[in-house]
Parts: structure tokens; C-alpha cells; sequence
């Protein structure tokens, strides 16, 4: 069916979705669903999926040989929405929350700040998000934090679409007194998707993950723009510090392909992290039903989706044929079925506890516990689960630069957690 919409006087034209108008390219949405009505015959509860994993030890790993005691205190309350969180080199906390577009920091006594000012333009509207802020691997010299939101395009609808924002990529220094953002530049006006992560490389480049709308009511083999190389949703991407493309992505020069593109295939990225050691960006990927992911991010490399993966559809139907494989697509490193709805990821590498020197912490929503991967190069060899005792949904975690491992929780009345010796 084709749907003609109009905005701010501009006809589009949709194939089996809504376009929008943004001044720049239009990007398509799904339209909006009835609150608490879902879509009938679909469902993201766990329906005994199990696929073959293509190695041992890609899913389900025993638990590990080793572990460690440790307790936990509450370090910072009182957060709303909270979606990330750095250290800052003086051991304050810069944290980021979703809904409303606030930036705060919590102080090294755990008390949480008033809201930054001099946010970008259009970021904490209705409709909008602001996902990451990332001080730049220089801040103590120069201040610099990058972050990436979501911007409603004029003459948008938000209350007739779903994920109606578009994903943008700024920079900005945080003012002396850290009460507010100064010198805000937007490096990437468009990155397409609905929202995304950011992390800084080593060599000191922007690596952004941009997500396609994704869950019930929206059918997986509907959205291929993740396989589609003039398009950025559903890629990890990789800028400049200063907004300009690397000479040596992958796609660069390439006619019909985006320059801005470093890897495709991916679904919906909420955690992002770079390998103490190799310095490659790993992620986590949200499935549809079942199928959540760890990927190593190689340049170029394509990570399927939504050709192979290793979750269904939330009608239950499989993702083409229940394909777990093809030939020129990765595996991911490690994966769930049923969900575990992965978000923030962290590597530890601390001394307060040895035996977690290495492993890879993995913040579970649906699954509410901290998950421990521990890792044998590239391959997972063990996993633990941690505080599930708390029955919470468990959003980020990062280690401390007291040896620490630092979790926050997730949505209203958040916290920030330690856990010690």
C-alpha cells in the first residue's frame, strides 16, 4: 500500500511506512501504536527458541571456576532515567539521562547536580533522547565532551509516528564552573537512526551506533536498511573528532555508499566499550525475540542482521528461515535466547578484584542481574550472573579509578552502586 503524507507543505511518498521531512533526507517510522495495546498474536516472552550456536561456548557458558565476594553500597540516588555514565579524570561522574535531555555529574561525595545548561538545540523535546556523554580522552586538558541525541526534523508529528527523532552527533566543552556546556557543535546532523551510542577510539576517532526502530509491531525484514550501504541506520559509523571522515573507513570513495560508515548489519546497539588490550570497539545488540548479542566490531565487517541472527520475530515467525549463518557476515561473540536485553558493557581490568581482571561486564534489563563474561581472547569461556538478589533492571557499569566496579540502575529513582571489597 502507498501512503502519500504531508509536512510543512512537502509531500512524501512510503512503501509500508511513514516518511518524514527533515530539511535534510527524509528518514522512514513506523506510525504510532495505541498505548497498551499490542499488536495482536505478538509477544517478546520467551517461547523455548533455542538455536544451534555455530562453536561451544557462544551461548550458555558455565558458570566460572573463579569468582570473588564483594558488597554493596548505594553511592548516588535519586536519578531519573539515567542511560550513561564516565568517569571524569577527578573522579566525578558525568552522567546522561534519556527522557528530558539532562546532563548532570555526580561529585566524588555521590551528590547529583542540577541539570547542565547550554544543551544542543532541540535536544529534551518530547519525542527526543539524549543517549551518551563521553568526555574526550584529553578532557583534563581541554574540556571536550561528545554526545549523541535525538532532534525532532521540522514539521514533524511526534504524537503520529513512532521513534519520530533522528540521531545527531555534537561536541561541546563543559564550562569552568561544570555548570554547563559551552562551544556546542553538531558533527553529524543526520545520522538516521532512532538512537545510538558513542565511545572514543584509541587514535582518538568517534565511533556512533545507530539503531532502526525496533520492537513489537515492527517486522524485522520490513527494515534492511542495516544491509544497505547509502543508508546509516543500523551501522556503527566512525567521524573525526572535528566532524570530518576519516581517509581510511572502509567505504570511503566507494560510489552509492555512506563515507561515514565502519561496520553494518546491526539491530539496536545500548552498550558500547573498547578491548583494554586489541583497542576494538565491542557492543551489545538488542534481538527482536530472543537473540541478543555481543559483537566485536571489525572494520567493513558485516554483522547480519537482519539476514542471519539468532532470535525470531515477536510473532514467533523466524528471522529468514531461522538462518544463523551466511557466508561474509560475522558471529557474534557471544548471544541469548531468551532475552536478556543488554544495555551498557564494560571491560575490568582492576586489582581489587583479580580474578574479574579481563572479563567483560554486560548491564541486563529484562534479565535484571549483572552479567560476567569472562573472556579467553576473543572467545567466551565462562559466564556469571551478579546481584540478582536486587530484582532491578541494571542499565550501565563501568569500573572506578579506585578499582571499584560502578553499576547504575535503571529508570526512575535510579542508583549509582559500588561494589568493593
Amino acid at each position: 500500500m502507498v501512503r502519500r503524507v504531508f509536512f510543512a507543505g512537502v509531500a512524501c511518498v512510503a512503501l509500508g511506512a511513514v516518511v518524514i521531512n527533515a530539511q535534510i533526507k527524509p528518514m522512514p517510522r513506523p506510525p504510532a501504536q495505541t498505548p497498551g495495546q499490542p499488536p495482536a498474536g505478538e509477544s517478546a516472552a520467551p517461547d523455548g527458541y533455542a538455536p544451534i550456536p555455530r562453536w561451544l561456548g557462544q551461548t550458555r557458558a558455565p558458570v566460572p571456576a573463579k569468582t570473588e565476594t564483594f558488597t554493596v553500597e548505594t553511592f548516588a540516588e535519586g536519578l531519573t532515567g539515567a542511560f550513561s555514565f564516565h568517569f571524569l579524570p577527578d573522579g566525578r561522574i558525568i552522567l546522561s539521562e534519556r527522557a528530558g535531555g539532562k546532563i548532570r555529574i555526580v561529585g566524588k561525595d555521590g551528590k547529583v547536580s542540577e541539570a547542565l545548561g547550554g544543551m544542543p538545540a532541540g535536544a529534551g523535546a518530547r519525542g527526543t533522547a539524549l543517549w551518551e556523554v563521553q568526555p574526550d580522552r584529553r578532557f583534563a586538558e581541554n574540556r571536550t565532551l561528545y554526545l549523541s541525541y535525538t532532534v525532532l526534523p521540522d514539521g514533524v508529528n511526534a504524537q503520529a509516528l513512532r521513534s519520530p527523532a533522528v540521531l545527531q552527533v555534537a561536541s561541546a566543552m563543559l564550562s569552568a564552573d561544570s555548570k554547563s556546556l559551552e562551544n556546542v557543535k553538531v558533527l553529524l546532523a543526520n545520522a538516521e537512526g532512532t538512537g545510538g551510542r558513542l565511545v572514543q577510539m584509541n587514535d582518538g576517532t568517534l565511533v556512533i551506533t545507530t539503531s532502526i526502530p525496533a520492537g513489537l509491531g515492527i517486522k524485522s525484514e520490513e527494515w534492511m536498511q542495516p544491509q544497505q550501504l547509502d543508508s546509516l541506520m543500523g551501522k556503527i559509523l566512525r567521524i573525526n573528532a572535528d566532524g570530518s571522515i576519516p581517509k581510511d573507513n572502509p567505504f570511503a570513495g566507494r560510489a552509492g555508499a555512506r563515507a561515514e560508515i565502519f561496520a553494518l548489519g546491526v539491530r539496536d546497539d545500548q552498550g558500547i566499550a573498547i578491548h583494554p588490550k586489541t583497542g576494538r570497539v565491542w557492543v551489545s545488540e538488542h534481538g527482536p525475540r530472543g537473540g541478543d548479542e555481543i559483537n566485536e566490531i571489525e572494520k567493513g565487517k558485516n554483522y547480519g542482521f537482519p539476514v542471519i541472527g539468532y532470535g525470531r520475530d515477536y510473532t514467533g515467525k523466524p528471522l529468514n528461515g531461522d538462518k544463523t549463518a551466511q557466508a561474509g557476515m560475522e558471529q557474534p561473540v557471544y548471544f541469548w535466547t531468551p532475552d536478556i536485553a543488554p544495555s551498557g558493557i564494560g571491560f575490568y581490568t582492576g586489582k581489587m578484584f583479580p580474578s574479574w581482571d579481563g572479563s567483560l561486564f554486560v548491564a541486563g534489563l529484562v534479565s535484571k542481574n549483572l552479567t560476567r563474561l569472562v573472556l579467553n581472547g576473543s572467545r567466551v569461556v565462562a559466564e556469571e550472573r551478579l546481584l540478582a538478589d536486587l530484582n532491578t533492571r541494571i542499565r550501565g557499569v563501568s569500573e572506578g579509578p579506585d578499582g571499584a566496579l560502578y553499576v547504575m540502575t535503571d529508570g526512575m529513582g535510579g542508583k549509582i552502586l559500588r561494589l568493593k571489597k
